[in-house]
């Protein structure tokens, strides 16, 4: 939804969160919530969503289930991201591989990645 279009302005509320992520690293249950929160329909503008994806600071080790969380949420279709915040959290995924629980679990989605590469914004 358009900023000039909500009731609330919710974008001081955003740089907060970034800040604190940024400043603290995020939990796994509030990197689990911001997820959700991007990844599943939402009426947040693409800049706050722009914005929350580039600060995804994660404070430990990312969990498997937010990796399943970031790969189901790839692909084509009127809940899914825009192709933008998906590449974005494609890079996200490269960028927290080392602190990745599991690694393997890449490769084990890897169907599902292979999936996606008829999609050039995301390729």
């Amino acid at each position: 939804m358009p900023a000039k279009q909500r009731a609330i302005k919710i974008s001081a509320r955003v740089d907060k969160v970034c800040s604190k992520a940024y400043e603290e690293g995020l939990a796994d249950a509030s990197l689990n919530r911001l997820i959700d929160l991007l990844t599943l329909p939402n009426e947040l503008d693409q800049a706050s969503v722009n914005n929350l994806i580039r600060n995804l600071y994660p404070a430990s080790k990312v969990p498997d289930a937010i990796v399943i969380k970031v790969v189901a949420s790839l692909g084509h279709g009127r809940a899914k991201l825009s192709h933008n915040a998906q590449v974005a959290l494609l890079k996200w995924l490269v960028m927290v591989y080392d602190v990745l629980e599991n690694q393997k679990i890449l490769s084990q989605l890897y169907g599902n990645l292979f999936n996606l590469l008829d999609t050039i914004a995301i390729r």
